[in-house]
C-alpha cells in the first residue's frame, strides 16, 4: 500500500459497503466513523466496526454467507474516491475490538477486511450532485417514524406485504451466534421494507441525487459506482413498478458491467443524513447520448437507512475530527503536584486504539467511576501538554473538599480508573505563519496555553513568540522549567514572568499586576495575536487595555473557564411556534412543562431545579449529555452532534414530542 491510499484510508470518515448474500442479492451500506471509518491491523488488514444500530445486520449477514465485498471511501472535498475490493470475516476477538476506544459507543463486532485490488476513482458525480455542500447546507434529519406510519398504511391499504429479511442470511447469523448477541430487531425494523416506494418515500426521492450503485461485474466479481445529478424517478414503461437509473461507469468498472444483474443503491440528498436503500435487479435500456447508460431497476427491497453513518461521518462539517465518543476509561499512569493548589494527572486508555488528535487549547471532560454525588459530576481540565499515542496530561486546580477536583487531589492514585470525554474546545492555535504571537497566562490558566507553546517551539524559527505568565510568586509558579525547556529549544520564545506578591529570592520580570500597559513594554500589541487564559476579570480587563491601544480585536482570543450564561441558544422562527411538550426527569422524580420561550432543554433543567451537570453550553465538553428513555429531540442548529446513540446535548436541543429523560 502507498503512501497516498494509506493517507486516503486515515482521512477517510465516510464509507459504503456492498456485499451479497448466498443467493446474490446485493446489498450496500453506508458506514460512518470518527476520527477515521476504518483502522489498521498491524498485519495490513482492514478493521471495520459494528456498532449498535437497528439490528437488520445485512452486511454481517452477507459476510457470514460470502466474504467478497466492495467498498467506496469519500474524503471530505475530494472528487477522487477510493475502490477497494476485499475479502471478509467477522471478528469479536479481543484484539480486534480493542483497537477501537472503550467509550460509550464500543463496537459489538469487527469486520476484518484483506484488500485484494485497490483504485482511485475521479468522478464527476460530486459536482454533478452538488454533494460537497458546506455546514451552512445541512438539512435537519427527516421524521422517518412518521413517513413509514403513513406508508405502511398506504402500503397495507393497497393489500401489499413487508419483505422479510432473507432467511439464509439469518440463518448464519443464528449459527453464529451473533443474532442472539446483537439481539432481534424491533417490529418496525422488520416490517419497514418493502418491495414498492410509498409516498413518503417518493417525496424524498427527486432530491437524493447521489447514489452509491452496487452491481456484478460480467465475472461476477461486485462493483460500486457513484452517480450524481438526475434523480431516481419511475419507469413508465414497465409492468411491475421500476425506478431509471443514469450511470456512467468511472474508473475500471466500466467495461465488465453486464446488460442485466442484481443491484443495491443507497441514494442520499447532499447535507441530509438520511438516505434511501434499493435493492433489486436492472436491466440495461438504453445508452444515452452522453455516453450514459439507463438503467430500469426493478426494486425488491426499499426504505429509509438508518441516519447514524452518515452522522457519525460528520462528512458535511468543517470540523475536527472527534478522537471518540462519550466517556472512554483510562488509567491514571503518573500525578505530579505542580504546585500547593494544582496537581497534574497522566492517563492511558485502557483500551489498544491510540489517545487521538486534540488541538493545543482544548479540553476533556473528567469524570470518576466511584463518584458519591447523587448525579455523576462531570468536570471540564484543560490538556496541558500535547498527547502521545498512549498519554494525557490534564493539570487540575484545587477548588474547596467537596468537587471534582478535589477528589482529583485525594483520591485518583497512580492505577486508578478516571472516565474522559473526547476533546473539546474552539479556544485553539490558529495565527497565520510567522505572525508575532503572545501567550498570556495567569495562575492555572496556563495550561491551555502549553501545548500551544510546545507547538510554537516545534516550528522552524523565524517568528516572534512571547510565553507570559503572571503568579503569586515563585511558589506558585506552574509549569516554569516547562516553559524555560520550550524556549531553549527555540529562540524565537521569550519567557515574561509577572509576580504579584513576590518572595524574597524570586526572579521575575514585572511585579504587581499584569496589565496591558505593562505588557505593552515588552511585546509589540499592535501586530500580535494574543492568546489569553485566566480569571474572567483578568481576561477582561486586558482585553479592553489592549484595544484601547491598538490592538484588534480580532487578534485578541480568550479562554473562560467555565461559561455560566445562556450561550446564544436560539430558535427558528417555526421552532418558535411548537406546542408546549411535557419533559420527565425519571431520577429527580419531576416533570416540567417546556415552552419555545424556555429555551434549551437544558435551561428547562435548570429553571426546575433539576440537577445536572453542565460546562461550557456550546456542546464542546458534553458534560450535560442524558440518555433518552423515551421521545425524540431536535438540534436547532441544525447539527447532530457526535455522541452515543440515546444520548442528548441538553444545552444544543429541544423536546420534539413529550420526553423522558434519566436525570
Amino acid at each position: 500500500m502507498d503512501n497516498r491510499t494509506r493517507a486516503f484510508i486515515e482521512k477517510s470518515t465516510l464509507l459504503f459497503i456492498a456485499s451479497r448474500n448466498v443467493d446474490g442479492a446485493m446489498d450496500v451500506s453506508p458506514r460512518g466513523g470518527q476520527p477515521s471509518v476504518l483502522r489498521f491491523r498491524a498485519d495490513g488488514a482492514l478493521l471495520m466496526p459494528d456498532y449498535v444500530g437497528n439490528k437488520r445486520l445485512d452486511t454481517i449477514g452477507n459476510v457470514l454467507a460470502n466474504p467478497d465485498v466492495a467498498l467506496l471511501l469519500l474524503n471530505r472535498l475530494s472528487n477522487d474516491y477510493l475502490r477497494i475490493n476485499a475479502r471478509a470475516i467477522v471478528s469479536q476477538a479481543e484484539d480486534d475490538l480493542a483497537a477501537f476506544p472503550a467509550d460509550e459507543n464500543p463496537p459489538l463486532s469487527v469486520i476484518v477486511l484483506q484488500p485484494t485490488k485497490m483504485e482511485f476513482v475521479a468522478s464527476k458525480a460530486f459536482h454533478r450532485s452538488g454533494f460537497w455542500v458546506d455546514a451552512s447546507g445541512l438539512k435537519p434529519t427527516l421524521d422517518v417514524l412518521d413517513i413509514y406510519a403513513r406508508d405502511i398504511k398506504w402500503q397495507t391499504d393497497g393489500g401489499r406485504e413487508p419483505v422479510l429479511f432473507d432467511p439464509g442470511s439469518e440463518s448464519h447469523l443464528a449459527g453464529s451466534g451473533l443474532r442472539a448477541f446483537y439481539g432481534t430487531p424491533s417490529p418496525m425494523v422488520q416490517k419497514k421494507v418493502y418491495d414498492t416506494a410509498g409516498p413518503g418515500f417518493m417525496s424524498f426521492i427527486d432530491d437524493a441525487r447521489f447514489i452509491v450503485f452496487a452491481h456484478e461485474g460480467a465475472g461476477g466479481e461486485i462493483l460500486i459506482d457513484l452517480a450524481g445529478g438526475a434523480p431516481l424517478r419511475a419507469d413508465r414503461n414497465t409492468n411491475a413498478p421500476s425506478l431509471l437509473l443514469d450511470i456512467e461507469h468511472e474508473g475500471t468498472a466500466g467495461p465488465a458491467a453486464p446488460h442485466s444483474s442484481p443491484f443495491a443503491i443507497i441514494a442520499a440528498e447532499p447535507g441530509r443524513c438520511d438516505n434511501i436503500r434499493v435493492n433489486g435487479t436492472y436491466r440495461e435500456v438504453c445508452t444515452t447520448p452522453d455516453g450514459q447508460r439507463r438503467l430500469s431497476l426493478q426494486s425488491e427491497e426499499i426504505y429509509f437507512h438508518c441516519s447514524a453513518a452518515l452522522t457519525r461521518s460528520r462528512i458535511w462539517m468543517d470540523a475536527r475530527p472527534a478522537a471518540w465518543s462519550g466517556k472512554r476509561s483510562f488509567t491514571c499512569v503518573s500525578r505530579r503536584q505542580e504546585s500547593p493548589d494544582v496537581v497534574s494527572l497522566t492517563f492511558s486508555p485502557r483500551d489498544r486504539a491510540p489517545v487521538g488528535s486534540a488541538e493545543p487549547g482544548q479540553f476533556v471532560t473528567v469524570s470518576l467511576p466511584h463518584d458519591n454525588a447523587k448525579t455523576p459530576r462531570r468536570r471540564c481540565y484543560s490538556i496541558s501538554s500535547v498527547p502521545t499515542d498512549r498519554e494525557l496530561r490534564i493539570s487540575a486546580r484545587r477548588i474547596g473538599d467537596n468537587g471534582v477536583s478535589a477528589l482529583l487531589h485525594d483520591r485518583v492514585k497512580i492505577g486508578d480508573e478516571v472516565f474522559l470525554g473526547p476533546p473539546g474546545g474552539q479556544f485553539v492555535f490558529n495565527s497565520p505563519p510567522l505572525k508575532p504571537v503572545v501567550l498570556v497566562s495567569a495562575g492555572v490558566g496556563i495550561t491551555p496555553l502549553l501545548p500551544m507553546a510546545e507547538q510554537l517551539a516545534r516550528e522552524e524559527p523565524g517568528r516572534e513568540i512571547w510565553f507570559v505568565h503572571a503568579a503569586r510568586n515563585g511558589r506558585h509558579h506552574l509549569f516554569g522549567p516547562e516553559a524555560l525547556e520550550l524556549a531553549n529549544s527555540n529562540p524565537g520564545i521569550s519567557l515574561l514572568t509577572v509576580y504579584s506578591r513576590p518572595d524574597d529570592d524570586d526572579t521575575f520580570h514585572h511585579e504587581g499586576r499584569l496589565d496591558a500597559s505593562a505588557l505593552a513594554r515588552h511585546v509589540p500589541v499592535t501586530k500580535a495575536d494574543f492568546y489569553i487564559c485566566g480569571p474572567d476579570a483578568f481576561m477582561s480587563s486586558l482585553r479592553d487595555g489592549l484595544i484601547e491601544l491598538g490592538t484588534p480585536p480580532a487578534a485578541i482570543r480568550m479562554e473562560a473557564f467555565e461559561q455560566s450564561g445562556g450561550g446564544g441558544f436560539a430558535l427558528s422562527e417555526a421552532q418558535m411556534n411548537l406546542p408546549p411538550s411535557v419533559v420527565s426527569f425519571t431520577r429527580s422524580d419531576r416533570q416540567a412543562t417546556w415552552t419555545p420561550e424556555c429555551g434549551s432543554l437544558l435551561d428547562l433543567a435548570l429553571a426546575n431545579d433539576i440537577e445536572v451537570q453542565f460546562s461550557c453550553r456550546s456542546g464542546e465538553c458534553q458534560s450535560c449529555s442524558q440518555k433518552i428513555i423515551s421521545g425524540g429531540v431536535i438540534y436547532p442548529s441544525g447539527e447532530e452532534p457526535l455522541i452515543a446513540r440515546g444520548q442528548v446535548l441538553l444545552c444544543q436541543a429541544i423536546p420534539k414530542n413529550d420526553l423522558v429523560l434519566d436525570c
